[in-house]
């Protein structure tokens, strides 16, 4: 067989068997169109709880405070029908800044202005002496003179404050409790008063009670002087009286025995360690033996204070005895710092025994 031949013969070979074995392959299936449903957007639904502490009572309860309900916002997050469509970041949203208000302007009615300050004079202190026969020598004293003092013509409460056995007439005024007076004072939270400031010299280190002694000093020279020459209530209902350290065991022991003379007494950290005080003199005796009517009380002491145990009794008396009193014991020492963090605790405390409105006050007849 010539090659022509043989190359004819496999040629019709190979198209043979690609005739028995290959078939046209299936067209690919087809899906008809239709129209494309989006998908059911969220639904969110705020749904207020109020969060309460647990045992909470609306009404009475087991003696603690109950801490009180607050609010929070609970999100419920819901889908109906469909596919859920694809998370898409959300762009932030830069808040619109308002522009601010004009001064004593409102942001929406109803409202009003804001109060004006008390006035446009500020408060000042001033400083002087009395010639003492009980001290044989001038003693110093220094009065704080709230803003506008005496333009309505009426008389002010007044407030006298002591120092320790080394201290002298500047340690309020050192302490800063003028500023926290007419910080208060123009705010609103307190009515003016004045507030009085003496020297303690040997006097008060040296003696313990009676008409020849601090005591003698302050309820005969000091308060008629006072009262002489600046715009002072001159009744009990019109005065307080407080003192740190030395001078708290003044200000007890004086209001304790003289309770028809004052209407606060306050003693800060007081230092109730005279050796010579007996029954006439103690507080802790004189405030339960004498009658002191109305007489608010206060004393405040630190957790570290020396005179913490001396003080303490004081306390445990007049509580045994059912005498209404203020006693706080809180964190610090037996310094300036202690003090200072609560010259408007003492504040707002003696002021809240004068009327708040001036007007109720009787008219200054110095």
């Amino acid at each position: 067989m010539n090659r022509s031949v043989a190359n004819s013969l496999f040629l019709l070979a190979v198209c043979l068997l690609a005739a028995a074995g290959c078939q046209a392959a299936d067209p690919l299936p087809t899906v008809a169109p239709s129209a494309f449903v989006p998908p059911t957007p969220p639904v969110v639904i705020p749904t207020p709880t109020a969060a309460r502490g647990a045992g909470e009572q609306g009404g009475g309860g087991t003696g603690e405070e109950p801490s009180p309900a607050t609010t929070t916002a609970t999100v419920t997050v819901e889908t109906t029908g469909g596919t859920p469509a694809p998370s898409v970041p959300t762009p932030p949203v830069t808040p619109a800044v308002a522009a601010p208000l004009p001064a004593n302007d409102c942001a929406a009615p109803p409202c009003s202005p804001a109060p004006p300050l008390p006035c446009a004079e500020a408060g000042r202190i001033e400083q002087g002496a009395l010639d003492s026969a009980v001290a044989g020598e001038p003693m110093r004293y220094r009065v704080y003179l709230p803003p506008c003092y005496e333009q309505n013509g009426r008389a002010y409460p007044t407030l006298y404050l002591f120092g320790g056995n080394i201290h002298d007439d500047g340690i309020w005024d050192a302490l800063g409790m003028d500023e926290a007076a007419e910080a208060a004072i123009n705010a609103g939270r307190i009515a003016p008063l004045l507030i009085v400031m003496p020297d303690n010299g040997w006097l008060a280190n040296t003696t313990t009670s009676g008409p020849d002694s601090y005591e003698g000093f302050v309820l005969n020279e000091l308060i008629p002087t006072i009262e002489s020459r600046y715009c002072a209530w001159p009744a009990a209902e019109g005065r307080a009286v407080g003192g740190l350290s030395r001078g708290g065991y003044w200000s007890l022991m004086m209001a304790f025995r003289r309770p028809d003379l004052f209407r606060s007494v306050g003693a800060h950290s007081p230092a109730l360690i005279d050796e010579f005080a007996g029954a006439a003199e103690d507080p802790a005796v004189t405030g339960v033996v004498n009658d002191l009517g109305d007489l608010r009380i206060w004393v405040d002491i630190g957790q570290r204070d020396p005179y913490l145990a001396q003080a303490r009794p004081l306390h445990d008396a007049l509580a045994a005895d059912g005498v209404a009193h203020e006693w706080r014991v809180n964190p610090g020492q037996h310094d300036n710092a202690y003090w200072q963090a609560h010259l408007s605790d003492y504040l707002d405390w003696y002021s809240a025994g004068f009327p708040p409105d001036r007007a109720a006050l009787p008219l200054c007849e110095r």
